[in-house]
């Protein structure tokens, strides 16, 4: 688990830089190609930056205030963050919040 806690805190981390305070935003494809590049995520994990658009498109659509309810969990963001597993919602009983932050 120490490599998916390592993973999920970059992308936060990537959060953090490419969107000040709690402000929401929806990417235009070429606005993230270009936040991706900036923040190093070619061939991160092994991944291209054609693969990380291709996952938030699908999981997001690009929108950074992206939510979804998964049962007794919810996903949060662009990237789709789980609140049974890394952040804590206040609302998903039992959550690990293994990156001890807010999903917000």
């Amino acid at each position: 688990m120490g490599k998916s806690v390592l993973f999920v805190g970059f992308l936060l981390v990537f959060l953090g830089l490419a969107l000040p305070g709690t402000q929401a935003k929806v990417f235009s494809r070429c606005d993230l190609v270009k936040t991706l590049r900036g923040h190093d995520f070619e061939g991160f994990v092994g991944k291209t930056v054609a693969d990380w658009v291709c996952l938030v498109k699908h999981e997001s659509s690009y929108n950074t205030e992206a939510v979804n309810n998964n049962g007794p969990s919810r996903d949060y963001g662009i990237f789709q963050i789980n609140s049974k597993y890394w952040c804590e919602d206040g609302k998903t009983t039992g959550s690990k919040n293994a990156c001890r932050i807010s999903c917000s």
